[in-house]
């Protein structure tokens, strides 16, 4: 089964959906007949702006952009509780400034029975490498700070530290080739500089996760009473990426929060440097 496939057989398909960031590769399409809205960052004819001269990306993939999300939280944007079946966000979550915060507004946007379907990079995959894993108590700190931007510090770890794996930025996990900073230290500094003057939203990974951290973290929100998403189910690791779906009537990850804690160690500890 390809990947579209699998991803579709997690959700309700045949109900309302919401895609958030579908930008220029939406999982599920209008153009295929669904009946799905699409929430992102900038109108359908941004989207095509910014990924024009792009490699790889087919722009006439973007669709209409239904809800553009500026100043105000997702469900105040799109402004009706218990709207979706389902929501889908593929690499959306690790860039949220306020992670809580955003699965708080799925939660209010969906039905009582819906679900949320996330697609979230896999740290040791990708060029995230060199940084260190979320705690759930960021994430909970960045909610209470009500945070709407990415802090300083978190831009010049992606300037410093963000890598290549043989010029890519994401690979297998089997891949054994050449790391390298994506930017040299002369490179970093000066970007940091100018992201220090800048007075535009700079995007970047706010949040980095192996499996089992990004299932614990779940699992703290909805146990210390943050929210009522639980994990609904889990998929592991394929290519640079896990699957993990979230709802109301989710069952939670089955384990105490010890189980998961453990293999975070082990998962971190498989990062393979490079081929000696």
């Amino acid at each position: 089964m390809d990947r579209t496939t699998f991803l579709r057989s997690l959700i309700d398909v045949g109900g309302r959906g919401l895609e958030v960031g579908a930008g220029y590769n939406p999982l599920v399409p209008k153009s295929e007949g669904f009946a799905i809205e699409t929430a992102d960052h900038l109108s359908a004819e941004g989207l095509r702006i910014k990924y024009m001269n792009a490699a790889h990306v087919d722009i006439s993939r973007i669709e209409e952009v239904d809800y553009i999300i500026g100043g105000s939280s997702l469900a105040d944007t799109i402004g009706q509780a218990g709207r979706y079946d389902y929501i889908v966000a593929s690499h959306v979550i690790e860039h949220q400034p306020d992670m809580l915060g955003f699965l708080k507004d799925c939660e209010t946007l969906l039905r009582p029975s819906g679900v949320l379907l996330l697609v979230v990079p896999d740290k040791r995959h990708c060029f995230d490498i060199f940084q260190p894993l979320t705690s759930t108590g960021q994430v909970i700190q960045a909610h209470l700070d009500g945070r709407t931007q990415p802090g300083l510090g978190t831009i010049f770890d992606d300037r410093a530290y963000n890598a290549v794996r043989d010029e890519s930025i994401g690979w297998t996990s089997d891949a054994v080739g050449k790391l390298r900073f994506f930017l040299c230290s002369k490179q970093a500094a000066a970007a940091f500089d100018q992201d220090q003057r800048s007075k535009h939203y700079i995007d970047v990974h706010v949040w980095k996760f192996v499996p089992s951290s990004f299932r614990l973290i779940i699992n703290d929100l909805n146990l210390f009473g943050y929210m009522e998403l639980r994990e609904n189910s889990f998929f592991d690791s394929v290519g640079n990426e896990f699957y993990i779906t979230l709802s109301r009537n989710g069952e939670g990850s089955g384990v105490d929060r010890m189980t998961l804690a453990k293999p975070m160690l082990t998962e971190h500890a498989s990062i393979v440097l490079e081929e000696s």
